[in-house]
């Protein structure tokens, strides 16, 4: 058996010398630094040399570097020439480090040709960045009353999770108004954010200072913003359906941006200044203005026409007043009847005189409308005038032969023109409101000092059922001669129910 095995030894050695020398690495690819280190953002260059252990020529060498896949930027090459036998290739490659967390790193250089491939191990270490971002949000011009907002921001640029002291300084023109200083920390890539809001902030110039300390870095951002004050005047009526409001400066140019409230509805004056609000029904309506900080409050008086009529044969009479009982002059009134229209103007009494020829009779609707009142229109019943009868002619008698016997005809009656309506007119005038005392209620309103007053007298020819008056405004207390009277949400109202013909009552309001 010994000699046996030493026979099997013996051949085995000598059979060396014929065997291939494939085991060998052909390809070697060496670092010639193994450890390399830095921050996010730098570039790191790798030296590196290729060793060709063969025996044959290598072409189309690429070389490259491989590892985490997020952490780095990695270049690749491919070498241009041959390597031949026993020679040596030196070169580099970079790595480029991005925001990669604090931590050694192990990477791998490979070197391919074919299906010959070398490999070699090198340690990058990746070290703390402390770095950030400051930022103040802020407008460059403020009106006085107004709020200012300044938004501050911290944005860490970090790797890692930074910690220091941030705070800012605002002053007013030199003088001190808000200082803060914290300690904060912050991971990679998270915000600190403030929002500092100063109401309604004097009329001056302002100066913000943002500034932070991490990681022994300091760095600070500035901002500046203005709050200033104009002499603003303002103009506020109703026209044509609607309140308006127009804002100007002192060179009567309209400004943007004012705050107005109508009736507690909030609005903005537009470009040119101004704002309008369409209204459906008559009454007192409060206008709040925001002139750069100066609050004005005031009234709005929305009157709606009211019509009355009265036939006189041809002619329909049509009487125009407001709410208050009052006539209104230079209000066109329109009449639509069956055969057409009729316009006229209401003269200094509201009077107008319409032509029924023109209108034809039956259902008259008249519309009164200006651009200072709320309009209105009604339905007039009217009946066509009866015509007069011809007086019949005289006939001869038939005994009567010896005389002619003249019969003189009958005169028409004396035309006396308008004079009939001429009349009436006069007795509208001399009459005053008596007109309206015969056939509508009276509502007069009065305010004298701090007290203001509301006086209703039932028409004479009947009495008035069901009366109620309403008004806002700021009432401390109210007394009424008759009916309920009470305050309710900023309004003053009053109901009465029933007032015999010529009958008055009165309304006392203490204001506020």
């Amino acid at each position: 058996m010994k000699l046996r095995g030493l026979i099997v030894v013996i051949l085995i050695l000598a059979m060396i010398p014929f065997f291939p020398e494939a085991s060998a690495q052909p390809l070697v690819i060496l670092p010639l630094n193994n450890n390399f280190s830095g921050v996010p953002g730098d570039t790191i260059i790798i030296p590196f040399q290729l060793e060709n252990l063969g025996n044959q020529t290598l072409e189309n060498v690429t070389v490259y570097v491989t590892g985490p896949a997020n952490a780095f930027l990695y270049e690749s090459k491919k070498i241009s020439g041959p390597i031949e036998p026993n020679q040596t290739y030196q070169d580099t490659l970079s790595v480029k480090i991005l925001n990669t967390a604090p931590g050694r790193y192990n990477l791998t250089l490979v070197a391919r040709a074919g299906s010959i491939y070398s490999e070699a191990q090198v340690t990058v270490a990746v070290k703390t960045l402390v770095d950030y971002d400051l930022r103040v949000d802020v407008g460059r011009e403020y009106p006085y009353g107004s709020n200012v907002s300044v938004i501050l921001t911290m944005r860490s640029k970090a790797n890692g999770v930074i910690i220091g002291r941030i705070g800012y300084t605002i002053t007013r023109d030199g003088e001190n108004v808000e200082d803060f200083a914290t300690t904060i920390y912050l991971n990679p890539g998270e915000r600190w954010v403030k929002n500092v809001t100063l109401t309604m902030p004097p009329v001056g110039n302002y100066h913000v200072r943002f500034w932070a300390y991490f990681g022994g870095k300091s760095k600070s951002v500035t901002a500046s913003f203005r709050v200033f004050q104009r002499n603003l005047g303002y103009e506020a009526y109703f026209r044509d359906g609607a309140i308006h409001v127009f804002v100007y400066d002192e060179g009567g140019n309209g400004v943007p941006d004012i705050s107005v409230r109508i009736n507690g509805i909030s609005f903005k004056t537009d470009e040119g200044g101004t704002v309008s609000y369409l209204v459906t029904e008559p009454g007192t309506y409060e206008v709040v203005l925001n002139l750069d900080g100066k609050i004005v409050t005031t009234f709005v008086e929305v009157k709606k026409l009211f019509i009355s009529y009265e036939q006189t044969n041809d002619t329909l009479l049509v009487r125009v007043v407001d709410s208050t009982g009052k006539a209104v002059p230079n209000i066109t009134v329109t009449a639509s009847g069956p055969l057409g229209k009729d316009y006229a103007t209401t003269n200094t009494s509201g009077l107008a005189a319409m032509d029924l020829k023109k209108t034809g009779y039956g259902t008259i609707i008249l519309k009164a409308e200006s651009s200072e009142y709320m309009g209105t229109s009604v339905t007039a019943k009217t009946v066509e005038p009866p015509k007069p009868t011809p007086s019949p002619t005289p006939t001869p008698s038939p005994t009567s032969t010896t005389s002619a016997t003249t019969t003189t005809p009958q005169k028409p009656p004396k035309d006396y023109g308008p004079l009939p309506l001429i009349l009436i007119l006069s007795g509208v005038v001399l009459a005053g409101t008596s007109y309206v005392a015969f056939f509508r209620p009276i509502v007069q309103e009065e305010t004298i000092d701090r007290y203001y007053f509301v006086k209703v007298r039932a028409p004479r020819l009947k009495g008035l059922d069901g009366f109620s008056f309403e008004k806002r405004t700021n009432a401390l207390e109210v007394r009424a001669t008759k009916g309920k009277a009470r305050i309710e949400d900023g309004r003053v109202l009053w109901e009465i129910e029933h007032l015999e013909p010529g009958e008055e009552a009165y309304l006392q309001v203490l204001l506020g």
